[in-house]
């Protein structure tokens, strides 16, 4: 696999315009974003957006369509985004200008000169067919984060660990233009403005999909992954000068997205790096999360999140499969939403789907998975992909039908749960239509001219072809089967390689 800065500026286009780049976490399969990208494409090559644009899209607030992911089961809650697709390849093609690629590159050289400071979290590229990207990236968060922190324990006594809070939501938006440029040349009032500018161009791409606002940028794709690395790169070039100024010599520093991992042979001297980034993000409207940050002197239990030492202390080979989900449920009680409780689902649907063996007790399995599902939307996909598999082995369609409106009834009552009824709606399908969603993604199954972004800011002849591009593949609904199929499967998820030796 390589990193995004390996990739030339043809490379980085066909990379950003991929589907899967454009929208990151798992949708059923009879969603492709693919066709609509590459009209896209082809209508800016060698043009801009401005001209086809009628009025300006930021007059409007539903420039980009939200999908609301709940945290908890309660009232957290994450926003998603699908960035409207004209705007996002927009922002693709600028990026991925010759010069623009290059002046990009060469910041990142800047960001990681010091070679005490590693990020591990650029977006990285699968040079096999049997691995996808993202299970490159994840592979990446083992390898290097979790791998190399166990391994500094040769090195140092020490590690503090903390985090951005709500890094996405918060950026600033003109601070990608000074992590490019340099914060004095883009403050200068000509600059401020200047299209040409790669900085304020990615800033005024955002604006457009933001109703002009300059905090936050969406999350739920590559993209945008990529241009908060931008941000963040910046801040590791500035934290480096900071700790040069204090003298610190004997450190290390690993950083996974927003998350930092503060090695060091001397306590107060990780307190001081700590309270040089607080005041570095603060210049940049972020702030560090005071909850999740700790420090600790047994660097090698630290090193393991704390829900995969928690399933390495108390997992038990199960005698059935009620007692196994029982076990995963535990598991959630303590860390909800963890990664290890993600891996382990993904787990156990393995075995089920190879598993022979009668079950006599299927409502309580169904309960269960329902459950954690309920409580642990990160699971939600793998989950779905449970259900309908037990499910399947209810003969009569009556009581299949039920069990349905009970589990429809009970995720009901989770607010703010947009993701959770999309792949509600795949498990429902093909068993009983008479259940109805409401949300605008989910009527596209039946509804084609639904529009999911607003393109009244859009000329005619542009508008009407994106309306013209179908994003839910019809055939492939009508081919679904009542289970989710191994080939769906493989498609959908990828497995969290950082949990396995």
């Amino acid at each position: 696999m390589k990193s995004i800065i390996e990739l030339n500026d043809i490379e980085a286009r066909e990379f950003l315009l991929k589907e899967k780049s454009y929208v990151n976490f798992d949708l059923p399969t009879y969603f492709s974003f693919q066709n609509l990208l590459n009209l896209i494409d082809k209508q800016l090559t060698g043009k801009k957006l401005s001209d086809y644009r009628s009025i300006n899209p930021r007059d409007f607030d539903d420039i980009n369509y939200f999908i609301l992911n709940n945290k908890d089961g309660k009232y957290a809650w994450r926003p998603f985004q699908l960035i409207n697709p004209a705007i996002y390849v927009s922002l693709v093609h600028c990026i991925t200008e010759r010069e623009n690629w290059e002046l990009i590159k060469r910041k990142f050289c800047d960001y990681q000169i010091n070679d005490k400071i590693e990020c591990q979290s650029l977006p990285v590229i699968s040079e096999s067919e049997e691995k996808t990207d993202k299970e490159s990236q994840i592979f990446t968060w083992w390898q290097l984060i979790e791998q190399k922190s166990i391994s500094l324990s040769l090195d140092y006594h020490y590690m503090l660990q903390t985090d951005i809070t709500d890094c996405y939501g918060s950026i600033y938006t003109h601070s990608i233009s000074w992590a490019i440029h340099g914060k004095p040349e883009a403050k200068k009032k000509e600059n401020r403005t200047k299209n040409s500018l790669i900085g304020v161009a990615i800033d005024n791409h955002l604006q457009d999909m933001s109703y002009g606002q300059t905090n936050g940028i969406p999350q739920g794709s590559t993209l945008m992954d990529f241009i908060a690395e931008i941000v963040l790169g910046y801040v590791d070039e500035l934290l480096t000068l900071k700790i040069v100024e204090l003298g610190i010599l004997d450190y290390k520093i690993l950083r996974y997205r927003d998350d930092y991992r503060i090695f060091t042979n001397n306590p107060f001297e990780a307190e001081q790096i700590t309270k040089a980034l607080s005041e570095i993000l603060s210049d940049m409207g972020l702030k560090l999360n005071a909850g999740k940050t700790e420090a600790s002197d047994n660097v090698i239990k630290s090193s393991l999140k704390p829900d995969k030492r928690y399933w390495i202390a108390n997992r038990r080979i199960a005698e059935n499969k009620q007692k196994w989900l029982i076990q995963l449920f535990l598991l959630s009680e303590q860390f909800p939403n963890s990664g290890t409780l993600d891996t382990q689902m993904k787990d156990f649907l393995e075995v089920l789907i190879k598993s022979e063996k009668e079950d006599s007790n299927i409502e309580s399995l169904i309960s269960l998975v329902t459950e954690i599902a309920y409580r642990n939307p990160r699971v939600v996909p793998t989950s779905i992909m449970i259900l309908s598999l037990l499910i399947k082995k209810i003969k009569a369609k009556d009581n299949k039908k039920q069990i349905l409106k009970r589990i429809h009834s009970k995720f009901q009552q989770i607010p703010n749960s947009t993701f959770l009824k999309i792949w509600l709606q795949r498990l429902t399908i093909k068993i009983d239509t008479s259940i109805i969603y409401d949300e605008p993604i989910c009527k596209l199954l039946s509804d084609n001219e639904i529009q999911l972004w607003n393109i009244d800011w859009l000329d005619e002849k542009f508008k009407n072809k994106i309306k013209r591009t179908p994003i839910i593949i019809q055939s492939k609904v009508k081919t679904l089967r009542a289970v989710v199929t191994t080939k769906e499967i493989d498609t959908m998820t990828t497995k969290n390689a950082y949990n396995y030796e």
